[in-house]
């Protein structure tokens, strides 16, 4: 790895810079998070990413400290691989569940905020798992634990990206915290960072294929100018099957007989992505002291439909 690219992503707390620049995945987060705290504390509420960085395994088993940390009970194939809610906001869901006030809980035992944050937790990996897939939805709901109920739930040969998230209300300094709190709640997130690189590649896919594609004016354009294109017509009076070599073999004066054609009658050919088509079929004649073709059927319907298309 180049040293310059080494040292920008050590800054960026060893994020690959496909992931640190993918606005829809930070945007994605943002957006399930506030979401879901407004629901979770009855308060719209705005969400911003205030720490990230890359973890080992290892690091990542030990990454929560004193939170209230949750992990699937069984192997998940999504990206999320747990979840974990701050003090501040296991106490200030329960004041909002039990309509209490928040304060007032801010020194409830550990055990009583634990219980209190499963329901919560629950809600947050749904709705952030949802938001950052890149596959099918699970087909059946996931059941979430303790860390410690669940020792594989984090692999150690497997590197994470380690999120978190602050939540408060809109407005300047005097609205940043909810009432009866200290500090706003924090959340964090801990995703398989294999996974995130596959979202924020299929995201560059996808713009790749929106910058590609024709706005509205460009498909006006582009309809135009097919329309006002040519096309070559071929009035024929009768088509056979030769062979190549009876074909090579076809000498001035010779004489190729046309048993099935009737005097006058021509079809109209025209020139299309599958080949040469028969569209019409006319009478052979003569207009304002031309040769002139008078068409006798409509046109082929598909090649109408083909053209009405465009």
């Amino acid at each position: 790895m180049p040293t310059v690219l080494h040292k920008k992503i050590k800054a960026a707390g060893g994020i690959p810079p496909r992931i640190l620049h993918c606005k829809a995945f930070w945007e994605a987060l943002n957006s399930a998070t506030a979401a879901w705290a407004s629901r979770a504390f009855g308060h719209e509420l705005q969400s911003r990413v205030i720490s990230r960085q890359v973890l080992s395994g290892r690091q990542a088993q030990t990454a929560f400290g004193e939170r209230y940390a949750f992990v699937p009970m069984a192997p998940q194939a999504g990206a999320l691989s747990a979840v974990s809610i701050d003090r501040a906001g296991a106490a200030r869901y329960a004041a909002h569940r039990l309509h209490q006030d928040a304060e007032g809980l801010q020194s409830a035992s550990d055990l009583f905020l634990k219980l209190m944050a499963e329901k919560p937790a629950f809600g947050l990996w749904t709705a952030v798992a949802e938001a950052v897939s890149t596959g099918k939805k699970p087909s059946q709901e996931i059941a979430l634990g303790e860390p410690a109920s669940a020792p594989d739930s984090l692999d150690a040969n497997e590197r994470y990206l380690l999120t978190g998230l602050s939540l408060a209300a809109e407005g300047g300094e005097d609205g940043w915290l909810l009432e009866g709190e200290a500090e706003p709640p924090e959340v964090q997130l801990l995703f398989k960072l294999d996974h995130v690189r596959q979202f924020a590649r299929l995201e560059e896919q996808r713009a790749n294929v929106t910058a590609t594609a024709p706005g509205p004016a460009g498909q006006k354009a582009l309809r135009d100018s097919v329309r006002h294109s040519t096309i070559r017509l071929d009035a024929v009076l009768e088509t056979m099957p030769l062979t190549i070599g009876e074909c090579s073999r076809l000498e001035v004066g010779q004489v190729l007989e046309l048993p099935g054609i009737e005097a006058g009658q021509l079809s109209l050919y025209a020139e299309t992505m599958n080949g040469n088509v028969a569209i019409s079929q006319g009478e052979l004649g003569v207009w304002k002291g031309h040769r002139a073709l008078k068409l006798q059927t409509p046109v082929l319907e598909s090649f109408v439909k083909e053209i009405a298309g465009i």
